[in-house]
């Protein structure tokens, strides 16, 4: 006589939740070999194989729509292409880690030479560790950046960050006047504005290249510096008019 289950007991059974398994049934994904004249579910061994391997692809980090595929279609060598996959990505992941690693120890090193440190120094140490596990730099651009950083001394850090946020005051009073960016006045302080930020990059264009394309797409990392969306459009147009 063939066992069944109920979905309690299946639930009880793999530490799924009944609502979880409802779920996987309705999306296809996993469902009961049968249903009672009354609606109730009823699972049997070959439903609990299946869900078995469900759950090992889904420990393998696949997601619902990669495991529905393979369950789907399953073929020796899509398991094995999966699993190359799944390799590929924890080693990508111990790479990020790893990458981590090192940018916690430059962030460590970086506070034990100091015995304060402002909550705006740590917010710049927050987003470089960020940048650092992100698409828009390569290792070796980072430490250009910090080789720069490491080099100035903070008296004038201090200055160059005077100088950067009145540069700011300035472009924000002109653009709120309505002054046109096609402005001579308008489009040498921008000129100011870009030889002090991308001074870190030691005229490499590649770094700036991707410093514009980091501040694009995360706007808000930009915002503690004072420099919000619209001001950095109206700066970048300002600049490419007076090219």
């Amino acid at each position: 006589m063939t066992k069944y289950w109920k979905v309690g007991e299946l639930a009880e059974l793999t530490g799924l939740s009944i609502r979880t398994l409802r779920y996987y049934d309705q999306i296809k994904l996993f469902s009961p070999s049968e249903y009672t004249a009354s609606g109730h579910r009823r699972y049997a061994h070959t439903d609990l194989q299946k869900l078995h391997k469900i759950l090992v692809l889904k420990q393998m980090g696949l997601s619902l729509e990669e495991v529905q595929e393979l369950i789907a279609y399953e073929k020796s060598n899509s398991i094995l292409d999966t699993i190359d996959k799944q390799i590929e990505r924890i080693y990508e992941d111990i790479k990020v880690q790893q990458q981590l690693l090192h940018q916690l120890q430059e962030v460590k090193d970086e506070l034990v030479s100091k015995e304060n440190i402002s909550i705006k120094e740590l917010t710049s140490l927050f987003e470089l560790m960020k940048m650092n596990r992100s698409k828009y730099f390569t290792d070796s651009q980072l430490e250009v950046m910090r080789r720069y950083y490491r080099q100035v001394d903070e008296v004038s850090l201090k200055e160059v960050e005077k100088e950067f946020q009145l540069l700011l005051t300035k472009l924000r009073t002109e653009k709120e006047q309505g002054t046109s960016p096609k402005d001579k006045r308008v489009q040498e302080l921008a000129k100011k504005w870009k030889s002090i930020t991308y001074s870190f990059s030691n005229s490499n264009p590649e770094i700036e290249r991707n410093a514009e394309i980091f501040y694009t797409e995360n706007p808000k990392a930009a915002m503690n510096y004072g420099l919000d969306a619209d001001l950095y459009l109206y700066i970048k147009e300002a600049l490419m008019l007076s090219e």
